[in-house]
């Protein structure tokens, strides 16, 4: 990861069978292609300059462009699937109705070729301007999720002991009373419960899954990116039986150096969510509506 604004994409163009239709260049967003009596040629662009997103070779009838560059290879190409396997609306949303958080999970095993799906499927999510600023650290079978627990558990008990009241008091005028309440009653109460459950032998971070991914984004990434990233592989484990549940407390371990090297996660990477996920060990017989804080049509 690591965006490089020095590095720009190269497109090469198959003069034999580009047909000349010009709807790589109509597509192109920073206006890079043009066409040079019938066959797309590139230049500078508008800002940056091509940046691999793709675009004209998803788009070329004829496949007879293919991107390098910015971490984009010719051959991680593919065709589409056809429109009869894509899901429909009314099964888009069935997935999403149906997904409700799980903390309880059988015994059973989540197969390492099944995580290596939902990461691929979760490569697919939007990344701004690529490449990827995103990262995920899967934590493959019980053992390994127990001790990301303990570890995230001892850094948990050190935030709390900071986020004490009269540490907390002296931050309010610099974070805001909101966020202040947020640390107040909600952040530190919190850590305390895991950390005691914790001590107790009752997993109430990881619910004792048997797999678990960490997301992380670089500075330059937007930080939305590692949610985008942990919604997806959320919904991806669903769509593969796996009951799943996100975990937001992880956000605090972005300040864990020692954690964040043994784990490979850059020095200056932002923690995001965490997505526990496993065989349920519960079945949810119906929905419950949910509704937006507010919904405004303009």
């Amino acid at each position: 990861m690591g965006m490089n604004f020095d590095e720009f994409g190269t497109a090469e163009v198959d003069a034999e069978t580009c047909t000349g239709c010009g709807q790589c260049v109509d597509i192109c967003p920073d206006e890079v292609l043009s066409l040079d009596e019938g066959v797309p040629v590139s230049g500078k662009g508008l800002t940056m300059g091509c940046i691999a997103c793709g675009h004209c070779t998803a788009i070329c009838p004829t496949g007879a462009i293919r991107i390098t560059g910015r971490g984009l290879k010719p051959d991680d190409r593919f065709e589409l699937p056809p429109a009869q396997r894509r899901a429909t609306a009314e099964q888009l949303e069935a997935l999403l109705c149906t997904r409700r958080s799980v903390r309880r999970f059988t015994d059973r095993e989540v197969d390492r070729e099944m995580l290596g799906r939902i990461v691929a499927m979760t490569a697919t999510s939007p990344m701004g301007i690529p490449p990827h600023e995103v990262g995920v650290v899967v934590f493959h079978g019980r053992e390994k999720v127990r001790a990301f627990a303990e570890e995230a558990c001892v850094t948990f008990a050190k935030q709390a002991r900071l986020f004490n009241p009269l540490v907390l008091g002296l931050m309010r005028p610099f974070i805001g009373k909101a966020a202040h309440a947020l640390l107040r009653d909600f952040v530190r109460p919190l850590y305390r419960v895991l950390v005691d459950k914790r001590s107790r032998g009752i997993d109430a971070f990881t619910y004792d899954a048997p797999a678990a991914m960490l997301f992380h984004v670089t500075p330059l990434g937007d930080p939305a990116d590692c949610y985008i990233a942990a919604t997806y592989a959320m919904l991806a484990a669903e769509s593969l039986g796996l009951g799943n549940c996100m975990l937001g407390t992880t956000a605090g371990l972005t300040y864990d150096k020692a954690l964040k090297a043994k784990y490979g996660i850059a020095k200056k990477n932002k923690v995001g969510l965490a997505v526990v996920m496993g065989y349920p060990a519960v079945e949810f017989q119906r929905g419950v509506r949910r509704r937006l804080a507010s919904a405004v049509f303009a």
